[in-house]
């Protein structure tokens, strides 16, 4: 197994698990224990509970940004504890621990060729293994031994494909994009799984200010550039950092003011 790229980068955390608890400071301290050099870094604690896909569009969004040996470990994992694999994989220049679940498998792909193995030898595991909080005694003590200098080989055997994610995909049918909301920010803010890349595969993107957006049965003329706009209280659309469509309301909540949710359809056609 190819190892040129030395897991010497930071421990990225990305996680559902909130601040409130003590459950991220417990992975902290695992870490600490085995490698006390190591860098943390907190991606994200507020995943919303559970959601597996807003995990993989985190991390696939953000793993760009940050340097070469990073690992990152992924604790979103409705299953765990159940017989689902826990993972360690090197793709690009990163490596990437997690529950084999889909939550890592968008950015593997995007990155190539890559290569995994299950987490299994339990010389590199907590002593006891609670069924209920793998993230403390499975995946922060592997990436903590990972960044110490154990081999990625040692942890378990090969793994040669990785579970799908049940990603919901946009559709142009007949003269309409049809897309939905996946995820409201902190600042109400909807995002839709409608990327860029999809808008200019179509063709629409040289059209920006002509696409209408129909969501909650408000029509939003015009794909913007930035938040800032002359025509208050009104909702606007734009491409956001994540390069996807969002639904905003500059100076206002467009999920208060729209009553929006993660799931609504979003819809879009070209005005003639």
């Amino acid at each position: 197994m190819n190892e040129n790229v030395e897991a010497k980068g930071p421990i990225v955390l990305l996680t559902d698990f909130g601040l409130s608890d003590p459950f991220v400071g417990q992975m902290k301290g695992v870490i600490a224990g085995i490698s006390p050099r190591s860098h943390v870094i907190n991606l994200c604690h507020h995943i919303p509970p559970m959601n597996v896909l807003v995990a993989a569009m985190f991390l696939r969004g953000s793993r760009k940004y940050f340097p070469p040996g990073s690992i990152f470990i992924v604790v979103v994992d409705p299953g765990v504890g159940t017989a689902r694999n826990a993972v360690m994989v090197k793709a690009g220049d990163q490596y990437f621990v997690a529950p084999d679940n889909g939550c890592i498998t968008p950015t593997i792909h995007s990155l190539g060729s890559w290569e995994g193995v299950r987490i299994e030898n339990p010389a590199y595991l907590a002593d006891k293994i609670s069924p209920t909080f793998h993230g403390r005694d499975i995946f922060a003590p592997a990436a903590a031994h990972l960044a110490s200098g154990v081999p990625m080989k040692s942890f378990g055997p090969r793994v040669e494909s990785l579970v799908p994610i049940d990603q919901p995909l946009p559709e142009l049918v007949g003269s309409e994009v049809h897309g939905r909301i996946i995820y409201i920010d902190h600042f109400g803010n909807a995002w839709t799984n409608i990327y860029q890349e999809f808008l200019e595969e179509i063709g629409w993107l040289k059209q920006a200010e002509n696409i209408v957006t129909t969501v909650a049965s408000c029509r939003i003329k015009g794909l913007r550039e930035t938040y800032l706009t002359d025509k208050q209280n009104k909702p606007i659309t734009l491409i956001n950092s994540f390069d996807l469509v969002e639904v905003a309301w500059p100076g206002g909540n467009a999920k208060d003011k729209l009553r929006l949710w993660e799931g609504v359809w979003v819809d879009m056609n070209l005005a003639t």
